[in-house]
């Protein structure tokens, strides 16, 4: 009787399943946790460079005071900072996850090393909230 007045809920999508949804234009998948997939690319704007963070989440996220992302590997590792401050989740529907762009300064060199795949597991950190993800 419940299930006629509320309806029945409908299983979560796998990250696969998201994954196949998605269409990804610039960038590339970089890390995979049970709750979040991030996707990356870099962009260059007079000489500054950003690495441009598409976060999917299964949990839904804001911070005022920006983010922190540490690429970590047998080579070492090494932290961008976000380069905005406020950021928040859009909720996407169809995918049944929380999405949000979040921009990261960084340099040629660190470029070059998330590009070679110098690293195992990305953290992504704000305000008191931790997400370990593992290089996809």
């Amino acid at each position: 009787m419940f299930k006629k007045l509320f309806g029945s809920k409908k299983p979560l999508l796998t990250n696969e399943e998201v994954e196949k949804e998605m269409k990804v234009e610039d960038g590339q998948k970089m890390g995979v946790s049970e709750e979040m997939l991030l996707f990356g690319g870099f962009q260059e704007l007079n000489e500054y460079f950003f690495f441009e963070g598409l976060f999917v989440s299964t949990k839904n996220f804001k911070s005022k005071t920006g983010a922190n992302i540490t690429f970590s590997g047998k080579q070492g590792e090494f932290t961008l900072p976000s380069a905005i401050q406020e950021f928040e989740c859009d909720y996407a529907k169809p995918l049944q996850r929380h999405v949000s762009q979040i921009s990261f300064d960084v340099t040629k060199a660190q470029i070059k090393k998330i590009q070679a795949g110098s690293y195992d597991t990305i953290t992504f950190k704000f305000k008191n909230k931790v997400f370990e993800l593992l290089k996809s």
